[in-house]
């Protein structure tokens, strides 16, 4: 149990000053009576740690307490006002708070024992608005399903993965179309440079090269052939001796029932098949995913409201944090001040939009009485049980664990449904 109790009834006082946005401002005016609790609540915690000479730990005197750690009771008595009178204000104020308020005023040489104390406090609470324009959101569905380009596309792309290099017949040339297997030894402004120098290189003759124009210099040249040629680099003149030591051509499998069995198939049209199948399902999932957008799109174009300022900079923080770590090499405590504004204005506008549809998305439950409820959450368990027959403590560990977050989901999962059900597909 927490030790900052709420006031009772009478001790606090509560006006609000300003509400801009998501943000409360309130006065809050605590009375004598609780200032005087403050004090001796703090006093008791105070001698519980207390350590004077002739005395063991915790077995000071109170008055002796009093006398030699009055700063440390004063602090403490601060602590517990200031926190049970929050706790007291937001509720006198009907407030639902989002976040930890923040004390904005207050004087502290005027908090005396026995004597009111008032001080303001900020607090961000959640958006009141109204959902409008969540019925009959327009959707364009895409195919969920595969066609057969699809289909001998992913298949083509199969047979190139598993591709294999054969060296030429004897006499045949580079082309656009082969890989050339090169060495070669390079000169700097007529200097050896042992780093423009290659042992068997294999050069793809169809892409772009990283070292100018030796691709050039070798089409058109056999096998054993040697060249020279040179080259630019800024002021530089890079001149290279290349010999070729062999010509490969790419050669591609047969789409064929041999090949299929190679992949683990009886047959090409088994292979075929479970191609479709998981092309499908991944379309399926595309198609319920854009229609998933459209209507956050849509929901977020039809509904502006405020946000709670604390909650964006704290999630913004976070996802910041996250990313930092996951999708750079830097450090996400050592960024540099214009490096953190950088990913700031990159993550916030994702932060706020997906704050904004969580708000929309349980104000559309409330309204159309879509809460999941706990029967809800025991059929998604006994279906989960059911399927995972082996796992059955891990099961009700994990549901039971994530209880609420459970429901919000299954609540989410339900307004979802309902949108769709009321949108209108083009």
């Amino acid at each position: 149990m927490s030790i900052f109790k709420t006031a009772q009834s009478g001790e606090v006082k509560t006006k609000q000053i300003s509400k801009e946005g998501c943000r409360v401002t309130l006065s809050v005016e605590t009375a004598s009576e609780l200032i005087t609790k403050s004090f001796q609540n703090a006093a008791v915690q105070v001698q519980s740690r207390a350590q004077m000479q002739g005395f063991r730990a915790g077995k000071v005197p109170l008055d002796l307490v009093k006398q030699n750690f009055a700063g440390h009771i004063k602090e403490r008595a601060l602590d517990l006002a200031v926190k049970a009178a929050i706790n007291a204000a937001l509720a006198d104020a009907k407030l639902d708070a989002v976040a930890v308020p923040t004390l904005t005023k207050a004087d502290f040489n005027k908090f005396e024992d026995g004597k009111p104390f008032t001080f303001e406090i900020a607090v961000d609470v959640a958006p009141e608005f109204d959902v409008t324009g969540y019925k009959g959101i327009e959707i364009t569905k895409k195919a969920d399903t595969a066609t057969d380009a699809d289909v001998q596309e992913n298949l083509n792309r199969v047979l190139d993965a598993n591709a294999r290099l054969e060296s030429a017949a004897d006499g045949a040339v580079i082309d656009d179309k082969c890989y050339a297997v090169v060495h070669y030894t390079g000169k700097r402004n007529g200097t050896d440079d042992y780093k423009l120098s290659a042992d068997s290189e294999l050069i793809d003759m169809a892409a772009p090269q990283t070292m100018n124009g030796l691709a050039e210099a070798v089409k058109g040249l056999k096998k054993g052939d040697v060249k020279d040629y040179e080259t630019k680099e800024g002021e530089d003149t890079l001149s290279f001796h290349v010999t070729v030591d062999d010509i490969k051509n790419k050669i591609v499998p047969a789409l064929d029932d041999n090949f299929a069995k190679d992949m683990g198939f009886d047959t090409l049209d088994a292979l075929k098949t479970k191609v479709k199948e998981n092309l499908d399902a991944e379309a399926k999932r595309t198609a319920e995913r854009d229609e998933v957008t459209q209507i956050e799109n849509a929901l977020v174009k039809a509904n502006n409201f405020d946000l709670p300022q604390s909650l964006v900079e704290e999630y913004t923080e976070s996802s910041l944090h996250n990313f930092v770590h996951s999708m750079t090499q830097l450090d996400p405590h050592k960024l540099t001040a214009e490096q953190h504004k950088m990913f700031e204005e990159r993550i916030r506008p994702s932060v706020e939009k997906d704050l904004r549809i969580g708000y929309m998305i349980h104000a559309i439950a409330k309204k159309e009485n879509l809460q999941a409820t706990e029967a809800d959450w025991q059929a998604e368990m006994d279906k989960t049980l059911a399927e995972k027959k082996n796992d059955e403590k891990q099961v009700k560990t994990f549901f039971n664990e994530r209880k609420d977050q459970i429901i919000a989901t299954l609540t989410e999962r339900k307004v979802f449904e309902f949108l769709k059900k009321e949108a209108k597909y083009k």
